[in-house]
C-alpha cells in the first residue's frame, strides 16, 4: 500500500508547543456525506482549539491531549464517546488509553456507561497503582468523578445503520474509526491519548489495540508520542505505537520515515490505517495508508484540519 505523509509546519529543529490529532482513516464510502465531512471538519477545529489553548497558556502535554479528546468523543461522527460502533449485539464497549512521556499509563476496556473514556484513562493512570482496568464498575467510576450516562446515549441512527449493511453485507471497515492526541508542551514534554468504540459489529468482548499500551497508542519524553487508528489488531501484531518510537530512538530515523515503515509492516499483517506523531522536537508527521485520514494540527507556525 502507498503512505501518504505530511509533516507540520516547523521553525526547524525547534521544540516549539505541537498538537495534532486525528479522527478515523479507512475507505472513502461512495456515499460520504458533504455535510458531514463539514461537520467534521468544524469538529476537528474545535478540538484543535481546546487542546491548543491549553498549551498556549503554559499548560501541559497530558492536559491539552484530554481537552481535544473530549471534544471528539462528544461529536458523534466520530468513533469514540456519543457515536461510538456498535457491536454485534447492538451495543456499545468504549477502550481508551492516556500516557505521559514519563511514562506513566492508564487504559480501560469495555466502557458502556462513561461519558468520557479519556477520563476513564486518566483516573486509571492517576488514581491506582494499576495500569489497565477491564470494565471498571459504576460505583469506581463514580468514586473517580467520572460523568456517567445511559448506554442509550452512545447509541446513534448512523450507528444502527452502520451495523445493519455490515450484518447484511459483510464486515468491511466504514471510515469513522478511532481518535487520538499527541501534544509537546512548552516543558519540552509528550503525551498521547487514544479513544475508540471499536470496529462495527465486532464479537462481544473484543479488545483491540487501543488500551494496550505500545500498540495503539505510546509516549516517552526524548522520544516521542504516538497515537494510531485503524485495524486495530494488524496495530496490536506490530505493536506499531512502540515500534515507530523504537524506530526513531534505537534505529536514528526521523518521524515520517519511522511511521511509514510502520505503516508497511501492518500493512503486511493485513491492517491499514493512520499514525500521528509528535517528536521531543521538529515538526509532528501524519501518515496513512488507507484511503483517507481524518486529522488536524496546530503549531505556533500554522494549523490545519482534513476530513
Amino acid at each position: 500500500m502507498n503512505v501518504r505523509t505530511e509533516t507540520t509546519p516547523s521553525a526547524g529543529d525547534d521544540r516549539d508547543i505541537l498538537l495534532v490529532i486525528h479522527a478515523g482513516a479507512g475507505d472513502r464510502r461512495k456515499d460520504a456525506d458533504p455535510e458531514r465531512t463539514r461537520i467534521a471538519e468544524t469538529d476537528l477545529a474545535r478540538a484543535l482549539d481546546a487542546g491548543y489553548a491549553l498549551l498556549e497558556q503554559g499548560g501541559d502535554a497530558l492536559d491539552a491531549v484530554c481537552a481535544a479528546i473530549r471534544v471528539m468523543e462528544d461529536a458523534p461522527e466520530f468513533n469514540a464517546g456519543r457515536g461510538a460502533a456498535l457491536t454485534s449485539e447492538g451495543k456499545v464497549s468504549m477502550d481508551a488509553c492516556l500516557m505521559g512521556g514519563d511514562g506513566e499509563v492508564g487504559s480501560v476496556a469495555g466502557l458502556d456507561t462513561a461519558r468520557h473514556p479519556i477520563d476513564v484513562a486518566r483516573a486509571v493512570k492517576e488514581r491506582t497503582k494499576h495500569v489497565m482496568f477491564a470494565r471498571p464498575s459504576e460505583e469506581l467510576l463514580r468514586s473517580w468523578g467520572i460523568e456517567l450516562r445511559d448506554p442509550d446515549y452512545f447509541v446513534t441512527q448512523a450507528r444502527r445503520d452502520s451495523l445493519e449493511r455490515a450484518r447484511r453485507d459483510g464486515d468491511a471497515w466504514e471510515k469513522h474509526g478511532t481518535i487520538g492526541a499527541v501534544a509537546r508542551d512548552a516543558e519540552g514534554h509528550v503525551a498521547a491519548g487514544t479513544s475508540t468504540g471499536g470496529i462495527t459489529n465486532q464479537m462481544p468482548g473484543r479488545v483491540g489495540d487501543t488500551p494496550q499500551t505500545g500498540c495503539g497508542n505510546y509516549a516517552a519524553d526524548g522520544v516521542a508520542a504516538v497515537s494510531g487508528t485503524g485495524i486495530g489488531e494488524a496495530f496490536v501484531r506490530t505493536v506499531a505505537a512502540h515500534q515507530v518510537a523504537d524506530r526513531i530512538r534505537f534505529a536514528g530515523q526521523d518521524p515520517r520515515e519511522a511511521a511509514e515503515a510502520v505503516l508497511d509492516d501492518i500493512a503486511a499483517h493485513r491492517g491499514d490505517g493512520g499514525l500521528i506523531v509528535v517528536p521531543d522536537h521538529g515538526p509532528g508527521v501524519v501518515a496513512y495508508n488507507s484511503e483517507t485520514m481524518n486529522f488536524g494540527y496546530a503549531t505556533p507556525w500554522g494549523r490545519r484540519v482534513h476530513a
